[in-house]
């Protein structure tokens, strides 16, 4: 009898050590199959630091000179810019723009480049305030006209796509003091030049 109890016992006990052997086991297992949490990452900034636009449309040029007519020419513009953002409220750059008109067989064209401000009164709004300065290249035929120029106006945008805006611009370019030539020869001196500019525009932010 002593000895059939003490076999009872011993197999009691073997069968309590690999119950808690494999118990071992188990827990680290199960912990190493839990899914892990993903590594916090840092928020991508709402802005690109560099900033790129488009606009179409059309605009009314004209001369302002004692022999120029009063109208204005009312053709296709195209302007590109690229530039950075200063500020979440403003973004600096430099904008190319291109004009074009054909009056009684004669093609005209202004050339501009300058540097251009976008000043948002509020970073979250759509609206912002446009101003620039640089140069405008009139020709037409033998005729030129080259003059500094300032640039003032408005724009609206709204979310489009990602990093895209779209959204509208009126702006007004002026220029004066310049003097319109023909073949090298001086026509007429302090002369004018101003063009209206509505388009729509495209923007990545």
């Amino acid at each position: 009898m002593r000895s059939d109890v003490g076999g009872r016992s011993r197999w009691r006990w073997a069968a309590c050590a690999l119950l808690v052997a494999a118990s071992c086991a188990v827990v680290p297992a199960a912990q190493a199959q839990r899914p892990q949490p993903a590594p916090v990452r840092a928020a991508a900034p709402a802005n690109s630091p560099l900033w790129a636009q488009l606009t179409l449309g059309g605009a009314g040029a004209r001369l302002t000179c004692d022999i120029c007519t009063p109208q204005r020419d009312v053709g296709a513009m195209l302007t590109a810019a690229l530039g950075a953002y200063a500020s979440p409220r403003l973004r600096i750059g430099m904008e190319a723009q291109h004009w074009t008109y054909r009056d009684a067989g004669v093609r005209e064209y202004v050339n501009g480049i300058g540097v251009v401000v976008h000043y948002a009164p509020r970073p979250a709004g759509g609206l912002h305030l446009i101003g620039g300065a640089g140069a405008s290249f009139y020709r037409a035929g033998e005729f030129r006209y080259d003059a500094p120029r300032v640039t003032m106006g408005l724009g609206y945008d709204l979310p489009a796509m990602g990093r895209f805006v779209v959204g509208n611009v009126v702006t007004m370019d002026v220029a004066a003091f310049g003097t319109l030539k023909s073949e090298g020869a001086t026509v007429i001196e302090r002369v004018g030049y101003s063009s209206v500019r509505a388009a729509v525009q495209v923007r990545r932010r």
